[in-house]
């Protein structure tokens, strides 16, 4: 006898249109929650695939973060005493700052243009995706303003162009003489020399200047050691900053101290302030007229002041004159 069909025979109803699409939905949610977590946030970011808050706040907090790591590990590394490793660490703070910028506004704008494709707010995704805009601005002014100015001095230090000064021994006369440049490394020249003859109690200074840093860096060793300063020559600039920092400043007849303000390109009038202030303060604690001081500042930075020696004498610059160019 043939047996009847039973419902248990039958093939299995399909889903309803509603369940195939959630069902559909689920598989596609399923599958981009696996992409992204293939991909990884940097990428995410990029492609405008987060939520618009987090493309702007976390994003640029990731970034904000990485610069602020950068710059501490800078600070504890100073150009004066380790000038290849602070300049790679400039170029490195840079490069983050700026590759940073162009994938955050980029990541921003992308995440404002998919908001409105989720249906997200029209006016709140345009004014973001403006901000976001706004970052390729903020690199092209960094670059063209400062960055540019500072980095062939960066890489020169990086190859070598820019040496430290000389500085060597005079045994017979039992002083350290230096002469050339303050660039970077040049204090740390003179506190291994200092160390390997700690029998010398005067250096000589012979330079028309250089780094700001350099100056205060020297000055503040020289300070530190109660050593004596003596110009025979020329001394300018920052290398006046060093000239200060002696117990006793002397100076032979013939010797110029040129005074002039901070500067030079792609310096802005506050770091041009801020440069000039420190060494002021760093001068004018060791007793000199902070009159001097005051011409010297309002010397334009591409002419120089050499007061006379009376001048240098009575303001407390130059404590001794020498009769003699030892």
């Amino acid at each position: 006898m043939e047996r009847l069909a039973t419902d248990s025979d039958l093939p299995p109803h399909p889903p309803s249109p509603r369940k195939q699409l959630a069902n559909a939905g689920r598989f596609r949610q399923k599958h981009w929650s696996q992409q992204r977590r293939r991909i990884g946030y940097l990428r995410q970011h990029w492609r405008g695939d987060l939520p618009l808050a987090a493309a702007v706040i976390v994003s640029a907090a990731l970034v904000w973060g990485a610069v602020q790591a950068i710059s501490f590990a800078s600070s504890r590394v100073p150009i004066t005493d380790y000038p290849i490793a602070s300049s790679l660490l400039w170029l490195l703070e840079v490069a983050v700052l700026i590759v940073g910028a162009l994938w955050w506004g980029t990541g921003v704008q992308r995440s404002a243009i998919e908001s409105v494709d989720r249906g997200g707010s029209m006016p709140v995704a345009a004014l973001t995706g403006l901000v976001g805009l706004g970052a390729f601005f903020w690199v092209a002014v960094f670059w063209f303003q400062s960055a540019r100015y500072v980095m062939p001095e960066v890489w020169s230090t990086l190859i070598g162009s820019s040496p430290p000064a000389e500085v060597r021994v005079d045994a017979r006369n039992n002083q350290l003489i230096l002469q050339g440049g303050l660039e970077f490394g040049s204090s740390r020249a003179v506190r291994d020399a200092l160390d390997a003859n700690p029998n010398i109690r005067l250096v000589r200074l012979e330079s028309q200047g250089g780094r700001v840093a350099e100056g205060l860096a020297l000055g503040t060793l020289l300070r530190d050691r109660n050593m004596d300063t003596f110009v025979a020559g020329e001394c300018s600039s920052a290398c006046v900053t060093a000239f200060a920092g002696g117990a006793r400043r002397i100076i032979s007849p013939d010797a110029k101290i040129g005074l002039h303000s901070a500067g030079g390109a792609g310096f802005s009038a506050n770091a041009v302030a801020s440069a000039n202030r420190r060494s002021d303060e760093f001068i004018a604690a060791r007793g000199v007229d902070q009159r001097v001081l005051e011409k010297g500042t309002s010397t334009a930075n591409d002419q120089i002041w050499f007061p006379s020696a009376q001048v240098l004498l009575s303001s407390g610059l130059a404590t001794d004159l020498s009769g003699a160019n030892r």
